[in-house]
Protein backbone atom coordinates (compact mmCIF):
# COMPACT_ATOMS: atom_id res chain seq x y z
CA UNK A 1 0.00 0.00 0.00
CA UNK A 2 1.91 3.02 -1.26
CA UNK A 3 1.29 6.48 0.21
CA UNK A 4 -2.44 6.64 0.89
CA UNK A 5 -1.95 9.84 2.87
CA UNK A 6 -4.17 12.81 3.61
CA UNK A 7 -2.24 15.17 1.33
CA UNK A 8 -2.95 12.90 -1.63
CA UNK A 9 -6.51 11.90 -0.71
CA UNK A 10 -8.04 15.09 0.71
CA UNK A 11 -7.86 18.53 -0.88
CA UNK A 12 -5.64 20.54 1.46
CA UNK A 13 -4.55 23.42 -0.77
CA UNK A 14 -6.48 25.57 -3.25
CA UNK A 15 -4.34 24.36 -6.17
CA UNK A 16 -5.30 20.69 -5.67
CA UNK A 17 -7.91 19.24 -7.99
CA UNK A 18 -10.81 18.01 -5.79
CA UNK A 19 -11.81 15.47 -8.45
CA UNK A 20 -8.35 13.92 -8.33
CA UNK A 21 -8.10 13.79 -4.58
CA UNK A 22 -11.55 12.15 -4.68
CA UNK A 23 -10.22 9.57 -7.16
CA UNK A 24 -7.23 8.98 -4.88
CA UNK A 25 -9.54 8.66 -1.87
CA UNK A 26 -11.68 6.11 -3.69
CA UNK A 27 -8.57 4.10 -4.66
CA UNK A 28 -7.39 4.26 -1.04
CA UNK A 29 -10.69 3.02 0.36
CA UNK A 30 -10.92 0.22 -2.19
CA UNK A 31 -7.29 -0.79 -1.59
CA UNK A 32 -7.84 -0.83 2.16
CA UNK A 33 -10.91 -3.06 1.77
CA UNK A 34 -8.78 -5.32 -0.44
CA UNK A 35 -6.03 -5.31 2.24
CA UNK A 36 -8.53 -6.23 4.96
CA UNK A 37 -9.77 -9.20 2.95
CA UNK A 38 -6.23 -10.23 2.01
CA UNK A 39 -5.21 -10.10 5.68
CA UNK A 40 -8.27 -12.20 6.59
CA UNK A 41 -7.02 -14.75 4.04
CA UNK A 42 -3.59 -14.84 5.70
CA UNK A 43 -1.66 -12.28 3.66
CA UNK A 44 0.64 -9.69 5.24
CA UNK A 45 -0.04 -5.99 4.68
CA UNK A 46 2.52 -3.17 4.64
CA UNK A 47 1.64 0.52 4.30
CA UNK A 48 4.22 3.07 3.24
CA UNK A 49 4.09 6.63 4.47
CA UNK A 50 6.13 9.23 2.66
CA UNK A 51 7.44 11.87 5.03
CA UNK A 52 8.98 15.13 3.85
CA UNK A 53 11.83 15.74 6.25
CA UNK A 54 14.87 17.62 4.92
CA UNK A 55 17.06 16.04 7.60
CA UNK A 56 16.43 12.59 6.09
CA UNK A 57 17.44 13.32 2.48
CA UNK A 58 20.60 14.37 0.70
CA UNK A 59 21.40 17.95 -0.27
CA UNK A 60 20.83 17.01 -3.92
CA UNK A 61 17.38 15.65 -3.12
CA UNK A 62 16.55 18.76 -1.06
CA UNK A 63 16.95 20.87 -4.21
CA UNK A 64 13.74 19.26 -5.49
CA UNK A 65 11.84 19.49 -2.23
CA UNK A 66 12.37 23.14 -1.24
CA UNK A 67 8.87 24.34 -2.13
CA UNK A 68 6.94 21.16 -1.46
CA UNK A 69 4.40 21.26 1.33
CA UNK A 70 3.23 17.68 0.77
CA UNK A 71 3.50 15.19 3.61
CA UNK A 72 5.57 17.43 5.87
CA UNK A 73 6.89 15.63 8.94
CA UNK A 74 4.46 16.07 11.83
CA UNK A 75 1.64 17.47 9.69
CA UNK A 76 -1.88 16.10 9.35
CA UNK A 77 -1.21 15.79 5.61
CA UNK A 78 1.50 13.21 6.27
CA UNK A 79 -0.87 10.96 8.23
CA UNK A 80 -2.49 7.98 6.54
CA UNK A 81 -5.92 8.70 5.05
CA UNK A 82 -7.03 5.16 5.87
CA UNK A 83 -6.70 3.20 9.09
CA UNK A 84 -4.22 0.33 8.66
CA UNK A 85 -5.76 -3.12 8.94
CA UNK A 86 -5.03 -5.05 12.16
CA UNK A 87 -1.70 -6.85 12.09
CA UNK A 88 -0.25 -4.67 9.34
CA UNK A 89 2.94 -2.62 9.50
CA UNK A 90 3.46 1.02 8.55
CA UNK A 91 6.91 1.93 7.24
CA UNK A 92 8.27 5.39 6.55
CA UNK A 93 10.11 6.54 3.48
CA UNK A 94 11.61 9.93 2.77
CA UNK A 95 11.51 10.02 -1.01
CA UNK A 96 9.55 8.25 -3.73
CA UNK A 97 11.43 4.94 -3.69
CA UNK A 98 10.17 2.55 -1.00
CA UNK A 99 13.20 0.37 -1.65
CA UNK A 100 15.36 3.06 -0.02
CA UNK A 101 13.51 2.57 3.28
CA UNK A 102 15.44 0.42 5.76
CA UNK A 103 12.16 -0.16 7.65
CA UNK A 104 10.53 -1.61 4.53
CA UNK A 105 13.46 -3.90 3.80
CA UNK A 106 13.46 -5.08 7.41
CA UNK A 107 9.75 -5.94 7.34
CA UNK A 108 10.22 -7.90 4.11
CA UNK A 109 13.00 -9.85 5.80
CA UNK A 110 11.20 -10.30 9.14
CA UNK A 111 8.08 -11.62 7.43
CA UNK A 112 10.02 -13.62 4.80
CA UNK A 113 8.02 -12.01 2.01
CA UNK A 114 8.68 -13.13 -1.55
CA UNK A 115 5.66 -11.69 -3.38
CA UNK A 116 4.02 -8.28 -3.43
CA UNK A 117 0.69 -6.83 -4.49
CA UNK A 118 1.46 -3.18 -5.17
CA UNK A 119 -1.24 -0.51 -4.96
CA UNK A 120 -1.19 3.19 -4.18
CA UNK A 121 -1.36 6.77 -5.33
CA UNK A 122 1.11 8.83 -7.27
CA UNK A 123 1.39 6.29 -10.03
CA UNK A 124 4.08 8.14 -12.01
CA UNK A 125 6.54 8.18 -9.13
CA UNK A 126 5.94 6.25 -5.90
CA UNK A 127 4.00 3.32 -7.36
CA UNK A 128 6.32 3.07 -10.36
CA UNK A 129 9.41 3.04 -8.11
CA UNK A 130 7.83 0.28 -6.00
CA UNK A 131 7.18 -1.81 -9.12
CA UNK A 132 10.62 -1.28 -10.63
CA UNK A 133 12.28 -2.02 -7.28
CA UNK A 134 10.31 -5.24 -6.87
CA UNK A 135 11.50 -6.35 -10.28
CA UNK A 136 15.09 -5.28 -9.61
CA UNK A 137 15.19 -7.06 -6.24
CA UNK A 138 13.76 -10.29 -7.66
CA UNK A 139 10.36 -10.27 -5.96
CA UNK A 140 7.24 -11.74 -7.49
CA UNK A 141 4.66 -8.99 -7.78
CA UNK A 142 1.51 -7.81 -9.47
CA UNK A 143 -0.29 -4.50 -9.73
CA UNK A 144 -4.09 -4.39 -9.56
CA UNK A 145 -4.81 -1.46 -11.87
CA UNK A 146 -8.06 -0.69 -10.03
CA UNK A 147 -6.06 -0.01 -6.85
CA UNK A 148 -3.75 2.69 -8.21
CA UNK A 149 -4.35 6.37 -8.82
CA UNK A 150 -2.43 9.53 -9.57
CA UNK A 151 -2.69 13.28 -9.82
CA UNK A 152 -4.94 14.37 -12.68
CA UNK A 153 -2.43 16.96 -13.98
CA UNK A 154 -0.54 14.08 -15.59
CA UNK A 155 -3.54 11.84 -16.34
CA UNK A 156 -3.41 12.37 -20.11
CA UNK A 157 0.33 11.74 -20.26
CA UNK A 158 2.20 10.30 -17.31
CA UNK A 159 -0.45 8.26 -15.54
CA UNK A 160 -1.94 6.78 -18.69
CA UNK A 161 1.57 5.96 -19.96
CA UNK A 162 2.48 4.23 -16.69
CA UNK A 163 -0.79 2.25 -16.70
CA UNK A 164 -0.07 1.11 -20.28
CA UNK A 165 3.51 0.27 -19.32
CA UNK A 166 2.39 -1.78 -16.32
CA UNK A 167 -0.11 -3.71 -18.43
CA UNK A 168 2.42 -4.43 -21.17
CA UNK A 169 5.67 -5.03 -19.30
CA UNK A 170 4.77 -6.05 -15.74
CA UNK A 171 2.44 -8.50 -14.06
CA UNK A 172 -0.82 -6.61 -13.68
CA UNK A 173 -4.50 -7.37 -13.34
CA UNK A 174 -7.27 -4.91 -14.09
CA UNK A 175 -9.45 -5.92 -11.14
CA UNK A 176 -8.22 -6.81 -7.66
CA UNK A 177 -11.21 -9.12 -7.23
CA UNK A 178 -9.41 -11.57 -9.54
CA UNK A 179 -6.68 -11.99 -6.93
CA UNK A 180 -9.12 -12.44 -4.06
CA UNK A 181 -11.07 -15.08 -6.00
CA UNK A 182 -7.84 -16.98 -6.71
CA UNK A 183 -6.75 -16.83 -3.06
CA UNK A 184 -10.14 -17.97 -1.83
CA UNK A 185 -10.06 -20.91 -4.23
CA UNK A 186 -6.63 -22.09 -3.05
Amino acid sequence: MVDFQNDFCRPSTPDQDPAQTQANAEAARKANAFAAEAARLGMRVIYSQQISDPAQITPRQRRWEDDSQLCLAGSAGAELFIAPVPGSRVVRKYRYDIWQSPEFLQVLSDWDIDGLIICGVELTCCVLYAVLGAQEHGFQYTVPIDLVSGMRSSEQTGNSAVRAYLRSAHPAVDQSDELLRAWRAS
